[in-house]
Protein backbone atom coordinates (compact mmCIF):
# COMPACT_ATOMS: atom_id res chain seq x y z
CA UNK A 1 0.00 0.00 0.00
CA UNK A 2 1.20 3.72 -0.78
CA UNK A 3 0.56 6.47 1.32
CA UNK A 4 0.62 10.16 1.28
CA UNK A 5 -0.14 12.22 4.51
CA UNK A 6 -0.53 15.73 3.93
CA UNK A 7 0.76 18.05 6.59
CA UNK A 8 0.56 21.88 7.18
CA UNK A 9 2.26 23.48 9.84
CA UNK A 10 0.39 26.27 11.49
CA UNK A 11 2.27 29.17 12.24
CA UNK A 12 2.19 32.78 11.55
CA UNK A 13 4.52 34.66 8.63
CA UNK A 14 6.37 36.20 11.61
CA UNK A 15 7.21 32.88 13.15
CA UNK A 16 9.64 32.22 10.04
CA UNK A 17 13.76 31.89 10.90
CA UNK A 18 14.73 34.56 8.75
CA UNK A 19 12.36 37.07 10.53
CA UNK A 20 13.20 38.88 13.87
CA UNK A 21 9.73 38.29 15.72
CA UNK A 22 10.42 41.25 18.06
CA UNK A 23 9.94 43.76 15.30
CA UNK A 24 7.17 41.91 13.57
CA UNK A 25 3.67 43.13 13.55
CA UNK A 26 1.95 40.56 14.50
CA UNK A 27 -1.70 42.30 13.94
CA UNK A 28 -1.14 41.64 10.40
CA UNK A 29 -1.57 38.01 9.95
CA UNK A 30 -1.67 35.58 7.14
CA UNK A 31 -3.20 32.76 8.55
CA UNK A 32 -6.21 32.78 6.18
CA UNK A 33 -4.00 30.25 4.26
CA UNK A 34 -5.37 27.62 6.57
CA UNK A 35 -9.18 28.04 5.37
CA UNK A 36 -7.68 28.27 1.71
CA UNK A 37 -5.59 24.49 2.42
CA UNK A 38 -9.01 23.32 4.14
CA UNK A 39 -11.33 24.22 1.22
CA UNK A 40 -8.39 22.09 -1.49
CA UNK A 41 -8.94 19.50 1.07
CA UNK A 42 -12.59 19.37 0.99
CA UNK A 43 -12.88 19.76 -2.73
CA UNK A 44 -10.73 16.40 -2.99
CA UNK A 45 -11.97 14.72 0.35
CA UNK A 46 -8.87 13.67 1.57
CA UNK A 47 -7.64 14.29 5.37
CA UNK A 48 -4.71 16.12 6.84
CA UNK A 49 -2.61 16.59 9.55
CA UNK A 50 -2.06 20.07 11.11
CA UNK A 51 0.84 20.84 13.94
CA UNK A 52 0.07 23.50 15.37
CA UNK A 53 2.03 26.23 16.75
CA UNK A 54 0.54 26.53 20.35
CA UNK A 55 1.01 30.43 21.31
CA UNK A 56 -1.66 31.23 18.39
CA UNK A 57 -3.93 28.30 18.90
CA UNK A 58 -5.95 29.99 21.30
CA UNK A 59 -6.63 32.76 18.41
CA UNK A 60 -7.74 30.10 16.17
CA UNK A 61 -10.21 27.71 18.90
CA UNK A 62 -12.89 27.57 16.61
CA UNK A 63 -11.00 26.59 13.30
CA UNK A 64 -9.11 23.88 15.15
CA UNK A 65 -12.05 22.41 16.70
CA UNK A 66 -13.52 22.88 13.10
CA UNK A 67 -10.71 21.03 12.06
CA UNK A 68 -10.96 18.06 14.26
CA UNK A 69 -14.85 17.78 13.16
CA UNK A 70 -13.91 17.36 9.86
CA UNK A 71 -11.52 14.19 10.50
CA UNK A 72 -8.58 15.72 9.87
CA UNK A 73 -5.52 15.17 12.95
CA UNK A 74 -4.67 18.32 15.24
CA UNK A 75 -0.67 17.63 16.83
CA UNK A 76 1.84 20.56 18.14
CA UNK A 77 4.65 22.20 16.72
CA UNK A 78 5.95 23.59 19.71
CA UNK A 79 4.39 26.29 22.00
CA UNK A 80 6.53 29.62 19.96
CA UNK A 81 7.94 27.68 17.11
CA UNK A 82 11.98 28.39 18.99
CA UNK A 83 13.93 25.53 17.38
CA UNK A 84 14.04 22.48 20.12
CA UNK A 85 17.92 22.20 19.38
CA UNK A 86 18.29 25.46 20.63
CA UNK A 87 17.18 24.66 23.96
CA UNK A 88 18.27 22.82 26.91
CA UNK A 89 16.97 19.29 27.08
CA UNK A 90 15.03 20.46 30.86
CA UNK A 91 13.53 23.69 28.96
CA UNK A 92 12.59 21.84 25.95
CA UNK A 93 10.38 18.98 27.28
CA UNK A 94 8.45 21.51 29.46
CA UNK A 95 7.75 22.89 25.86
CA UNK A 96 6.60 20.23 24.95
CA UNK A 97 4.07 19.47 27.86
CA UNK A 98 3.36 22.82 27.73
CA UNK A 99 1.95 22.72 24.14
CA UNK A 100 0.38 19.81 24.21
CA UNK A 101 -1.59 20.46 27.07
CA UNK A 102 -2.64 24.06 25.48
CA UNK A 103 -3.96 22.37 22.68
CA UNK A 104 -5.77 19.28 24.44
CA UNK A 105 -7.67 21.92 26.43
CA UNK A 106 -8.63 23.85 23.24
CA UNK A 107 -9.60 20.73 20.71
CA UNK A 108 -11.12 18.83 23.61
CA UNK A 109 -9.18 15.81 22.69
CA UNK A 110 -5.55 14.21 22.88
CA UNK A 111 -2.63 15.46 21.27
CA UNK A 112 -0.59 12.56 19.57
CA UNK A 113 2.03 14.12 17.04
CA UNK A 114 4.71 16.48 16.93
CA UNK A 115 7.10 18.30 14.23
CA UNK A 116 10.48 20.38 15.54
CA UNK A 117 10.29 23.98 14.10
CA UNK A 118 12.65 24.04 11.16
CA UNK A 119 13.20 19.65 11.70
CA UNK A 120 15.58 20.99 14.38
CA UNK A 121 15.60 18.28 16.86
CA UNK A 122 17.83 15.81 17.56
CA UNK A 123 17.96 11.91 19.58
CA UNK A 124 18.40 13.44 22.41
CA UNK A 125 15.23 15.55 22.53
CA UNK A 126 13.89 12.64 20.70
CA UNK A 127 13.24 10.69 23.82
CA UNK A 128 11.90 14.25 25.92
CA UNK A 129 8.88 13.48 23.43
CA UNK A 130 7.66 9.75 24.53
CA UNK A 131 8.33 11.11 28.08
CA UNK A 132 5.84 13.97 27.27
CA UNK A 133 3.60 11.35 25.97
CA UNK A 134 3.54 11.79 22.12
CA UNK A 135 2.84 8.88 20.15
CA UNK A 136 4.88 9.89 17.29
CA UNK A 137 6.78 12.68 15.73
CA UNK A 138 7.89 13.86 11.94
CA UNK A 139 10.54 15.81 12.02
CA UNK A 140 13.61 13.38 10.77
CA UNK A 141 14.68 14.76 7.26
CA UNK A 142 17.65 13.29 5.13
CA UNK A 143 18.81 16.92 4.14
CA UNK A 144 21.58 17.49 6.13
CA UNK A 145 23.14 20.97 3.73
CA UNK A 146 20.51 22.96 5.15
CA UNK A 147 21.61 25.22 7.69
CA UNK A 148 18.79 24.71 10.27
CA UNK A 149 17.66 21.44 9.78
CA UNK A 150 18.98 18.21 12.15
CA UNK A 151 19.65 14.45 11.21
CA UNK A 152 17.56 12.21 14.27
CA UNK A 153 20.02 9.10 15.12
CA UNK A 154 17.89 5.88 14.29
CA UNK A 155 20.00 3.26 16.38
CA UNK A 156 17.89 0.94 18.01
CA UNK A 157 14.72 2.08 15.86
CA UNK A 158 12.93 -0.87 14.01
CA UNK A 159 12.90 -0.04 10.28
CA UNK A 160 9.21 -0.74 9.71
CA UNK A 161 8.70 0.12 6.12
CA UNK A 162 11.54 3.08 4.18
CA UNK A 163 10.80 6.34 6.24
CA UNK A 164 8.94 4.91 9.06
CA UNK A 165 11.09 4.29 12.09
CA UNK A 166 9.46 2.34 15.28
CA UNK A 167 10.87 1.80 18.66
CA UNK A 168 7.70 -0.28 21.17
CA UNK A 169 4.87 1.87 19.99
CA UNK A 170 6.40 4.96 19.17
CA UNK A 171 6.79 5.87 15.53
CA UNK A 172 9.39 8.23 13.64
CA UNK A 173 7.87 9.49 10.08
CA UNK A 174 10.91 10.50 8.00
CA UNK A 175 9.65 13.58 5.99
CA UNK A 176 10.07 12.82 1.79
CA UNK A 177 13.71 13.40 -0.15
CA UNK A 178 14.88 11.99 -3.01
CA UNK A 179 18.43 11.59 -4.44
CA UNK A 180 18.83 14.57 -7.12
CA UNK A 181 22.41 14.90 -8.96
CA UNK A 182 23.77 12.90 -5.83
CA UNK A 183 22.16 14.91 -3.46
CA UNK A 184 19.09 14.29 -1.00
CA UNK A 185 16.02 17.00 -2.00
CA UNK A 186 12.67 17.72 -0.03
CA UNK A 187 10.86 17.12 -3.07
CA UNK A 188 7.80 17.61 -0.57
CA UNK A 189 8.34 21.20 1.02
CA UNK A 190 5.86 23.96 -0.17
CA UNK A 191 8.51 26.48 -0.43
CA UNK A 192 10.08 24.18 -3.48
CA UNK A 193 6.24 23.86 -4.80
CA UNK A 194 6.16 27.22 -4.63
CA UNK A 195 9.21 28.79 -6.13
CA UNK A 196 9.73 26.31 -8.70
CA UNK A 197 7.50 25.86 -12.04
CA UNK A 198 5.24 23.09 -11.65
CA UNK A 199 6.80 20.75 -14.37
CA UNK A 200 9.90 21.46 -12.62
CA UNK A 201 8.14 20.34 -9.06
CA UNK A 202 6.70 17.76 -11.13
CA UNK A 203 9.40 15.57 -12.35
CA UNK A 204 11.23 16.21 -9.43
CA UNK A 205 8.42 14.16 -7.41
CA UNK A 206 7.35 11.55 -10.43
CA UNK A 207 10.66 9.32 -9.79
CA UNK A 208 10.11 8.83 -6.14
CA UNK A 209 6.59 8.28 -6.75
CA UNK A 210 7.44 5.40 -9.00
CA UNK A 211 8.88 3.37 -5.84
CA UNK A 212 8.12 5.24 -2.58
CA UNK A 213 5.66 4.38 -0.59
CA UNK A 214 5.25 6.93 1.48
CA UNK A 215 4.96 10.61 0.54
CA UNK A 216 4.30 13.79 3.00
CA UNK A 217 4.12 17.16 2.38
CA UNK A 218 4.45 19.84 4.55
CA UNK A 219 3.05 23.29 3.65
CA UNK A 220 2.42 26.81 5.52
CA UNK A 221 -0.33 28.74 5.64
CA UNK A 222 1.44 32.18 4.73
CA UNK A 223 1.90 30.21 1.34
CA UNK A 224 -1.35 29.52 0.23
CA UNK A 225 -2.73 33.26 1.85
CA UNK A 226 -4.28 35.50 -0.60
CA UNK A 227 -3.23 38.66 1.34
CA UNK A 228 -0.54 40.64 0.24
CA UNK A 229 2.60 40.36 1.61
CA UNK A 230 3.30 41.24 5.60
CA UNK A 231 4.76 45.13 6.34
CA UNK A 232 8.39 43.19 6.94
CA UNK A 233 10.64 44.58 9.41
CA UNK A 234 13.15 47.18 8.11
CA UNK A 235 16.05 45.07 8.86
CA UNK A 236 14.66 42.21 6.23
CA UNK A 237 16.93 41.21 3.42
CA UNK A 238 16.07 41.89 0.08
CA UNK A 239 16.47 38.26 -0.61
CA UNK A 240 14.10 37.17 2.48
CA UNK A 241 11.56 39.48 1.01
CA UNK A 242 11.64 38.39 -2.46
CA UNK A 243 11.58 34.65 -1.73
CA UNK A 244 9.02 35.11 0.68
CA UNK A 245 6.94 36.24 -2.17
CA UNK A 246 7.55 34.62 -4.88
CA UNK A 247 5.01 31.83 -6.16
CA UNK A 248 2.07 32.28 -3.72
CA UNK A 249 -0.44 32.88 -5.86
CA UNK A 250 0.50 29.67 -7.96
CA UNK A 251 0.58 26.95 -4.98
CA UNK A 252 -3.10 26.01 -4.58
CA UNK A 253 -2.94 24.75 -8.19
CA UNK A 254 0.04 23.14 -7.92
CA UNK A 255 -1.11 21.51 -4.95
CA UNK A 256 -4.45 20.54 -6.47
CA UNK A 257 -1.99 19.01 -9.66
CA UNK A 258 0.25 17.30 -6.79
CA UNK A 259 -2.65 15.87 -5.29
CA UNK A 260 -4.23 14.29 -8.45
CA UNK A 261 -0.60 13.00 -9.15
CA UNK A 262 -0.81 11.56 -5.78
CA UNK A 263 -4.06 9.93 -6.64
CA UNK A 264 -3.28 8.84 -10.48
CA UNK A 265 0.12 7.00 -8.53
CA UNK A 266 -2.59 5.10 -6.49
CA UNK A 267 -1.84 6.65 -2.88
CA UNK A 268 -3.99 6.18 -0.56
CA UNK A 269 -4.61 9.72 1.51
CA UNK A 270 -4.24 9.37 5.42
CA UNK A 271 -3.02 10.85 8.61
CA UNK A 272 0.22 10.12 10.83
CA UNK A 273 -2.25 8.75 13.80
CA UNK A 274 -4.68 6.71 11.19
CA UNK A 275 -1.42 4.98 9.88
CA UNK A 276 0.46 4.22 13.34
CA UNK A 277 -2.78 2.76 14.33
CA UNK A 278 -2.88 0.66 11.43
CA UNK A 279 1.06 -0.30 11.30
CA UNK A 280 0.19 -1.13 15.41
CA UNK A 281 -2.63 -3.57 14.08
CA UNK A 282 0.01 -5.13 11.41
Amino acid sequence: MKYAILTMDIEDWYHLDYFNSSDCNKNYSLLDGIDVYRDILQNHNIPSSFFVVSEIAESIGSTLRDIKQQKHEISSHSTNHIRPITLPVSEFYNDLDRSKKTLEDIIGDSIEGYRAPCFSIDRERLEQLQKAGYSYDSSRIEFGTHPLYETINMDGYELVVPNIYRYNNFFEFQVTTNLVFGKNIPISGGGYLRLLPWYISQSLIKPYLDQGDLYILYIHPFELSIKTNPPFPSTTKWYNKLRFGLGRATVAKKLSNLINVLKNNGYRFTTFSSLRKELLNQ
